[in-house]
């Protein structure tokens, strides 16, 4: 044996000759544990006696467990008393007796709410004729004075009922003559599903598809998506490898035929044996008369059999629709007032969000009321809203294959459901035609040699879309309108149904297609006659008089002025523009078309123009901001080309933000490239930093602010859910967007000679190839050199008019979400994905049977499986309770006692075990509900450190985790989740503010994420078993400047930047309970980077590369705005109490605790052993997990640590102060 080789266990004196063996029994061995416990307990006589001369403990409470999660209340750490009060300085040493910073980063406890279901309503009380208003209101949308709900706003014989306010302080207030006999907010009754069908039934439960394995694999090819993907396949896999599946029923199935029966529609002739209320297509033939004035060939009007218009019936949708139990079941009969009341009931204001809770929706409910019922029908008269919403899209990306489809939505379903391509609620109504190319010969036989004019062509193009209409609005949808249709729903109530149409979606070209209007003429609005010239008088007082003063209405004047134009055209033979029709319809931009929305519903009461709601899209994401951004590209290429180049690096710089929210932007933005509405609103939320300073002054600051005004109102207009306080902020934020555009123009484009961009001039000289010069133009000197034409700022344009209407359509139809075009272009991916599957030959006809397929594959599979549940059907997950998710897992260790040797130069862990105990002794006793006498962890030394020592780590490990999820509460009362990741740019949150400053809330840098498994041997304690606790070691940002700004008036982003790494409390520890979600912070590019030589000072923070500093993007999203309007988010319950009213503190049914999230026995968490032990087993089991820590508890006195073996030198006290870093840090 070589004795060299050999080692000693120092504590036994046993001899090894393998080091394997030797590190094994090192672990294990008793005498070694044993010193090991008595070396700790002399370190903290020795502590003690050097450090910690302090006065005698106080008095506890007494506690006897260390409280599983859930018992205690919260406590705030602001209640620590000061250390002077603590400390005695005649028997401290000079570095106790020193003046410590606190650490005034500490977040507040935050607490999260859940959105709860809202409450039932109550009984019906029995109907009194005492009890009937006398005068009932005309309107029954709430009064803004904040009247009582007891004042009477609705018919004679209607009633109000009224919800209990939950905890949001949400209120829905009902106007009807009986209680709503359907909620579709409540949950419904729990349901078996059904059994499987027997064999003898198959022909029944899964027609026309003979046996459930055909269903099956039909469903996964026709509804699984056109291009099969690997999540395809291991669909495929999971439905062939299930024991039910039997491949010979799938081989006897006749494909062919299964695909023609689900596919067969009117137009097919034959029946196919489907029900009633299935809407199939119909092709219906579409004439127009062209009219050809006196002067052609053949001049007179003829007819031209022009299209075979695909189409359904509006009422067949409806009853469609009402026939499927689960659309039912979230169908809204009742419209209802959305209230978001105070505690004390005193205050409330109207929340705007979905179409049925829209005044809207209320009136026309109430008119419907209030009308002569049917004779001799007492069934309750239900309105089902109509929202449409057509444009028409390329379905391949080379070619000129079009698609022009007509979408139908019902704003009695939730938008939250109705927006998602997922749920499919949309419903493919119509294929829109548009002249073929064979009109061009029809024109010549009539014209003669003359060639077809613009304007001819125009004009028919718009006979043809409204005759198209007609046929949609037939006379079975006119009788519906006028009587109704009546309709057993689903829970076997029969109603009375009574279509109304509220908004149609579209961009501007086919707004005035919708309203006949001319493109862009003297007055562009499709809403109000106000003129051109006065179109960028937007925010002024005048402007928003004149909206309403001059709105377009469908009048008796209105239809006599069409009439009059089209007796001139079609009866005395004269041209679509001559000059008498121009004279009659040219100063209100009308055109001689007659509207098929006019022709079959002004009997009605009905306003065309009222339909054409605003499209934030189009108007502003693609409209003004784009034109905007434009110009700033032009202004920085007319100063010097190189701030283009500087523009795109710090484009390129900008952190991502959520898993879509803000992307990356990977190529150059100056080109304008591939450039989408989401790039465009992503370049707007995150402009503010990167045009900061590449202007001089005073441009840079007047920009600045315009970016700033841009974002703020953009913000507000596309929210989900307002109310009357925030609409009254858009209000004030449109005025000053106005006044901000024309300052813009005024002062800071006139001072550049700005030009077209290059590829402005590519895209000019492309036109002028394929359809020749507009209008000759003689060039300019600078034209001369580089081809590049003058380009100004245009303020006379209708998308920056349109930014006047938002505020009032919102607090008519509801928030934008709800009628924006952008569900229709997603929508658009249907129609692609199924053009896929033709033969792209006569397509319509096969995408019309595709369609029925797919709906009713669906419709047999909701049958077999029955109702789903409103958290599937919303898309939850029981997960989104918890505040946070951690993993369990322990896979990666650290040792506490070599991460602070390895890292002993690094600031970042200076004081890293004193500040991680100090925070977990502070959870722990705020738990036991303990006199937090202790310190803090920005400032331990103030107080007694003794205390420290019962909080053990067990093993001496802390574990490592990738990934921390933060579920909240959104402010419309939604659960969202954000991703923290340290090793990526998402890896910085935001907490609540201890401070009392305007700004309230605070940043930090999450650096690591970790649990560890506690043990507390202090007072209070019960048992030695460890605790699972969670904890955040995070870098705190500090504010700049002034900390104002919170409340939005303010037109400046708030700016952070990074504590000194001198400070004390520069890096500490948080609980991950507190985070109150992920926050985007941009680089402030103008103050450039914290180190010019990319030399980090700090290997764990990785600050390399740092910036100086930081701007908070408040307009990240919609939630992050609103959590800077304090108090005015109804899902930010913890901002009530200085907002709306007083708010409940805890929801019901919550939990008492405030560190649930965080803390849970470890043992059972980690060991869950599979027996039980009982009597004299239990004190075994407890003394073999308190050796196995290391613990030698005999004789211990209140769970202290006790040790009688070997004495600790010396020279082995200053080798474990030198390993923690204790007192070079207590020095500091």
């Amino acid at each position: 044996m070589d004795i060299l080789s050999s080692q000693t266990c120092v504590s036994c004196g046993r001899v090894f000759t393998h080091a394997a063996s030797y590190t094994k029994h090192k672990k294990a061995c008793q005498k070694g544990k044993r010193r090991l416990s008595s070396a700790l307990e002399i370190a903290k006589k020795v502590w003690n006696q050097k450090r910690c001369r302090v006065s005698a403990l106080d008095s506890t409470s007494e506690h006897t467990a260390f409280s599983p999660p859930g018992s205690a209340a919260e406590v705030d750490t602001a209640t620590i008393p000061e250390p002077s009060s603590q400390i005695s300085d005649d028997h401290t040493s000079l570095a106790q007796r020193r003046e410590r910073r606190l650490n005034r980063r500490l977040p507040r406890r935050f607490q999260d709410f859940i959105p709860e279901l809202p409450h039932p309503l109550p009984p019906a009380p029995p109907a009194c004729p005492d009890d009937l208003p006398a005068d009932p209101s005309p309107n029954p949308s709430h009064n803004s004075d904040g009247s009582s709900a007891a004042q009477t706003i609705v018919s004679r014989v209607q009633r109000v009922f009224s919800t209990q306010r939950n905890t949001f302080g949400l209120v829905r207030r009902y106007f009807s003559a009986r209680p709503p006999s359907h909620d579709p907010d409540d949950p419904p009754p729990s349901q078996t599903l059904p059994d499987a069908p027997r064999r003898s039934d198959a022909a029944a439960a899964f027609y026309p598809y003979p046996n459930e394995s055909a269903f099956r694999l039909g469903d996964w090819y026709w509804n699984q998506g056109a291009q099969k993907s690997q999540e395809s396949f291991r669909q495929l896999l999971d439905i062939v490898g299930k024991p039910d599946f039997v491949p010979k029923d799938v081989q006897s199935a006749k494909w062919g035929q299964i695909n023609r029966v689900l596919g067969h529609n009117d137009f097919d002739g034959e029946d196919a044996g489907w029900d009633d209320c299935d809407a199939g297509w119909k092709c219906t033939p579409v004439s127009i008369p062209v009219p050809f004035h006196s002067r052609t060939q053949n001049p007179g009007s003829h007819n031209h059999f022009t299209v075979e218009f695909h189409h359904r019936s509006l009422i067949s949708i409806l009853r469609e629709k009402l026939a499927n139990p689960q659309a039912d079941r979230l169908f809204h009969y009742d419209p209802y007032e959305l209230l978001w009341q105070s505690a004390d009931g005193r205050q409330e204001t109207r929340v705007h969000g979905e179409l049925y809770t829209s005044p809207a929706f209320l009136e026309a409910d109430q008119d419907l009321q209030n009308s002569p019922p049917e004779p001799g029908c007492d069934l309750p008269r239900v309105v089902a809203a109509m929202m449409f919403s057509s444009d028409s899209t390329h379905l391949t990306s080379f070619g000129n294959t079009k698609l022009w489809p007509l979408y139908l939505y019902f704003g009695n379903e939730s938008k939250y459901r109705r927006c998602k391509p997922s749920c499919n609620l949309c419903n493919h109504a119509a294929y829109f035609q548009k002249l073929p190319d064979e009109f061009k010969d029809f024109v010549t036989t009539h014209n003669g040699p003359k060639t077809l004019t613009d304007v001819l062509l125009a004009h028919c193009h718009r006979e043809l879309f409204h005759s198209q209409w007609r046929v949609l609005l037939d006379e079975e949808f006119r009788e519906a309108y006028k009587h109704g249709i009546v309709i057993t729903c689903c829970d076997g109530i029969q109603r009375r149904f009574y279509p109304r149409i509220f908004t149609y979606s579209a961009d501007y070209p086919e707004k005035i297609l919708i309203a006949t209007i001319r493109n862009l003429g003297g007055c562009p609005c499709p809403r109000c006659l106000i003129p051109m010239a006065r179109v960028s008088d937007i925010g002024k007082e005048r402007d928003m008089l004149q909206r309403t003063l001059l709105a377009r209405t469908d009048n008796e004047e209105y239809r006599r002025k069409i009439t009059s134009a089209r007796k001139f055209i079609y009866e005395k033979n004269y041209a679509v523009n001559y000059a008498k029709v121009e004279e009659l319809l040219k100063p209100e931009s009308l055109l001689p078309t007659s509207n098929a929305f006019s022709d079959a519903l002004a009997p009605f009461g009905f306003n065309l123009f009222a339909m054409l709601v605003v499209d934030l899209m189009h108007e502003f994401e693609l409209g003004v901001w784009k034109a905007i951004f434009m110009h700033l590209l032009r202004i920085l290429d007319s100063m010097n080309k190189g701030l283009l180049d500087q523009l795109d690096y710090r484009y390129r710089q900008v952190p991502t933000f959520g898993r879509d929210t803000i992307r990356r932007f990977a190529r150059n933005v100056s080109e304008m490239k591939h450039i989408t509405a989401h790039d465009f609103e992503d370049l707007l939320q995150c402009a503010i930093p990167v045009f900061d300073s590449l202007l001089p002054e005073p441009h840079n600051s007047s920009i600045l602010r315009l970016l700033f005004l841009l974002a703020h109102w953009h913000g507000l207009a596309k929210l989900r859910m307002h109310t009357d306080s925030s609409l009254c902020i858009m209000d004030h934020l449109t005025t000053a967007v106005g006044d901000g555009l024309r300052a813009f123009q005024l002062d800071t484009c006139s001072a550049f000679q700005t030009k077209e961009l290059e590829r402005e001039a590519e895209a000019r000289k492309r036109r002028i190839l394929q359809h020749g010069p507009a209008q000759p133009s003689r060039p300019t000197s600078s034209q001369n050199r580089d081809g590049r034409r003058p380009k100004d700022f245009n303020m006379q344009t209708y998308k920056i008019h349109a930014l006047g209407d938002y505020a009032a359509q919102i607090r008519r139809f509801g928030t934008t979400d709800s009628y924006s075009t952008e569900p229709g272009e997603l929508e658009h991916r249907t129609g692609k994905s199924r053009y896929t599957r033709t033969s792209r030959k006569f397509y319509i006809q096969q995408l019309a049977r595709i369609e029925r397929r797919q709906a009713r594959i669906r419709r047999i599979r909701e049958r077999l499986q029955g109702t789903a549940t409103e958290a599937e059907a919303e898309g939850t997950v029981a997960t989104s309770e918890v505040h946070h998710i951690i993993g369990k897992s322990q896979n990666l260790p650290v040792n506490v006692t070599t991460f602070v040797r390895t890292t002993a130069e690094d600031p970042a862990t200076k004081g890293f075990v004193i500040k991680l105990k100090a925070h977990l002794l502070l959870r722990i006793k705020a738990m036991l509900g303990l006199d937090l006498g202790v310190p803090s962890e920005g400032d331990p030394v103030a107080g007694h450190l003794n205390h420290l020592q019962s909080v053990i780590l067990k093993n001496d490990c802390i574990y490592k985790h990738n990934l921390l999820r933060i579920n909240y509460t959104t402010y419309d009362v939604r659960r969202e989740q954000d991703v923290i990741n340290p090793r990526t740019e998402h890896c910085n949150v935001m907490f609540l503010s201890k401070d009392d400053s305007e700004h309230h809330f605070c940043y930090a840098k999450v650096l690591g994420i970790y649990h560890a498994n506690v043990i507390y041997v202090g007072q209070g304690m019960a048992d030695y078993r460890s605790r699972h606790m969670e904890f955040l070691w995070v870098r705190w940002y500090e504010m700049v400047g002034s900390e104002a700004g919170s409340t939005g008036s303010d037109t400046e982003l708030d700016t952070v930047q990074f504590v000194p790494m001198a400070e004390v409390d520069a890096f500490g520890f948080v609980d991950p309970s507190d985070v109150m979600r992920s926050c985007h912070l941009i680089p402030a590019f103008s103050t450039g980077k914290l180190h010019s030589d990319g030399i980090a000072m700090s290997y764990c923070a990785q600050d390399g590369n740092d910036w100086k500093s930081y701007y908070i993007n408040r307009f990240v999203d919609r939630d992050m705005l609103m959590r800077y309007h304090h108090g005015l988010a109804v899902g930010h319950v913890y901002a009530h109490e200085n907002g709306l009213g007083s708010m409940p503190t805890r929801a019901p049914g919550a939990d008492s605790t405030t560190d649930s999230q965080g803390i849970e026995d470890a043992d059972d968490s980690v060991m869950a052993p599979d027996h039980h032990y009982q009597g004299d087993d239990v004190e075994e089991m407890l003394l073999e997990d308190r050796e196995a820590d290391g613990l030698d508890l005999e004789g211990s006195e209140e769970g202290g640590l006790s040790g009688n073996e070997d004495q600790l030198s010396d020279a082995e006290y200053l080798a474990m102060d030198e390993m923690y870093g204790l007192s070079e840090w207590l020095l500091d």
